[in-house]
C-alpha cells in the first residue's frame, strides 16, 4: 500500500516529468527552426557552392537528434516500455549512420548487434499488451482503440491509488 506522502511524491515527480517534456518539446521546436535556417542558407542562399559531405552529415545529425528528442518527450509522457526501446533504437541507428569514416567495422558490428538485441528484447521479453502499443498506433489513436491503453493505464492508476 502506498502511503499518502508517497502519493504526493509520485504526483510531484509526474509533474516534473511533464515540465521536462515541455522543455524538451520547446528545444526540439527551436532546433527545427535552426535546422531549417541552416538548410536554407546552405541550399538556397549559397546554391552556387555544392554542399560538402561534412555539412550534409551535420544536417542529418541534427535532424536525427531532434527525432530522438521527440521520442524522449514521448517516453517521459507515456511510460510505455516499447517507447524506451524505440528511443534506444533511434539513438543507436543515429550513431551507426553518423559513424566517422575513420571508425572500423567493429563499431558497426557492435551497433548492429545492439539493434538485434533490442529486437530480441521486443520479441521475447515484452508481453503481448506491451507489444500492441506502438507509437504509430498511438499517433493514430481514436476513442474506439481505448482497449489498448486501458490495461497499461490501469496498472499505473492502481499503483498510485493503492
Amino acid at each position: 500500500m502506498i502511503k499518502k506522502h508517497d502519493k504526493r511524491l509520485l504526483k510531484l515527480s509526474k509533474n516534473f516529468e511533464t515540465v521536462l517534456s515541455i522543455v524538451i518539446l520547446i528545444l526540439v521546436l527551436l532546433g527545427i527552426m535552426d535546422l531549417v535556417r541552416s538548410v536554407y542558407y546552405a541550399y538556397i542562399v549559397d546554391f552556387s557552392n555544392p554542399v560538402q559531405y561534412s555539412q550534409l552529415n551535420s544536417f542529418l545529425a541534427e535532424a536525427l537528434l531532434l527525432v530522438i528528442g521527440v521520442e524522449l518527450m514521448v517516453m517521459l509522457t507515456l511510460h510505455i516500455p516499447g517507447v524506451l526501446l524505440e528511443v534506444l533504437l533511434y539513438a543507436i541507428a543515429r550513431k551507426l549512420i553518423l559513424l566517422p569514416k575513420t571508425s572500423g567495422m567493429v563499431d558497426l558490428l557492435l551497433g548492429v548487434i545492439a539493434i538485434g538485441v533490442l529486437f530480441a528484447i521486443r520479441k521475447y521479453l515484452m508481453s503481448p499488451d506491451e507489444k500492441s502499443i506502438s507509437l504509430s498506433r498511438l499517433y493514430n489513436f481514436s476513442p474506439s482503440d481505448n482497449k489498448v491503453l486501458t490495461s497499461m493505464e490501469k496498472k499505473d492508476t492502481e499503483l498510485i491509488n493503492s
